[in-house]
């Protein structure tokens, strides 16, 4: 698995314009995704061996980690220890173009990288890993699936003990107890809940607020599980309240455009076209003013990655990308609703892996 990710990685650099001898890897996720490798370090890449700078407070966990890689210890007395020890590699190995991740290389590091490499050309290049890392393959699949079940049993007995009275912030940290409770390392990133008039607020923080049986209730969670994340929206009403006209046209329509748009995914779509079909659902209803954020976004070792669904995207949907289609409508003074699913592409169409049903009123 870890080899056939840097076979990858090499197919896909020579078919640049610019194509380095060597290449750094500074991003955690991209180390773990070509080594295994958890711990702090940075890796550098060649065609015939790759080697992992790390200190001493790893050399165990690396020899056992990251056994594709030549491990190099750094010297933890000696000041900058791991540009030298960089420095000191590509000077042994001949190295005169490297390239690196344009994305996460700092500027004060790039600065010293030129200052301390003079004969080696730097070349910036941005999205190379992601891009691999879009089409996942089964043992990633089947950690993503896991992350959404836990994610899935939590919110299920999150949702049990719901009642008039609870504010936003009690819900969403006995959510995030509940999902380490079943299994996971940690929640997927901070659990959003906004209920009433708060449900306008797309990204907004829970609050002291106490939720009451008249308004609609968006819950949007994820766990990690094997450093694999899921995400899940739901918009709920607590069991013993009845929504309004506006809220109940506001949940249906936000329903009928997620359920009609996961129709739609499948191997060979392009990105911008999923994300204007639902963008025109709700334009044929009035309410193309109130999506105000792109239909989904690639999920896996990090929450948000690549494909991107969204109108400036040209990305065409491929089998076994993981990806969440998250319609949702946000009126002021009223409220909102979204619902998101995280979905395995197929060739036909889609697999869905957050199985929760898709009902305002819940109880379990």
């Amino acid at each position: 698995m870890i080899e056939e990710r840097n076979k990858k990685f090499w197919k896909i650099i020579k078919k640049e314009s610019i194509s380095p001898v060597a290449f750094l890897v500074i991003n955690p996720k991209n180390i773990f995704y070509l080594t295994s490798f958890k711990g702090e370090g940075i890796l550098l890449l060649t065609p015939e061996q790759n080697y992992l700078i790390t200190d001493g407070r790893y050399t165990e966990q690396a020899e056992q980690e990251a056994r594709h890689c030549k491990i190099m210890v750094q010297p933890l007395k000696e000041s900058d220890a791991q540009t030298i020890s960089l420095t000191a590699l590509l000077a042994e190995l001949k190295i005169d173009e490297l390239g690196f991740e344009s994305d996460f290389l700092k500027v004060n590091k790039f600065l010293k990288y030129q200052q301390m490499l003079p004969q080696t050309k730097l070349l910036p290049f941005p999205d190379i890993i992601e891009t691999i890392r879009m089409i996942k393959d089964q043992s990633e699949i089947s950690l993503i699936q896991q992350a959404a079940r836990i994610a899935d049993q939590a919110f299920r007995e999150t949702l049990g003990n719901l009642a008039t009275g609870v504010s936003e912030l009690t819900l969403a940290n006995e959510l995030n107890c509940c999902i380490r409770k079943n299994g996971a390392i940690k929640e997927a990133f901070d659990i959003i809940v906004t209920s009433g008039e708060r449900g306008s607020l797309i990204h907004g923080e829970p609050s002291d607020k106490k939720i009451t049986n008249d308004e609609l209730i968006i819950i949007d969670f994820g766990a990690v599980f094997g450093g694999y994340h899921s995400d899940c929206t739901r918009t709920v009403m607590l069991s013993e309240g009845k929504a309004n006209n506006q809220q109940e046209k506001l949940f249906n329509l936000v329903k009928e455009v997620q359920l009609k748009t996961l129709e739609q995914i499948k191997a060979g779509v392009l990105c911008d076209e999923i994300d204007k079909y639902a963008r025109e659902k709700f334009s044929e209803k009035g309410y193309g003013d109130y999506f105000q954020h792109s239909l989904g976004h690639g999920v896996g070792l990090d929450i948000h990655e690549l494909p991107r669904l969204s109108s400036y995207s040209n990305t065409i949907l491929e089998p076994n990308m993981v990806v969440t289609i998250e319609p949702g409508l946000y009126v002021p003074g009223i409220g909102g609703a979204r619902l998101e699913d995280t979905v395995v592409v197929t060739e036909s169409g889609c697999d869905i892996l957050t199985t929760l049903p898709k009902e305002l009123m819940l109880s379990f």
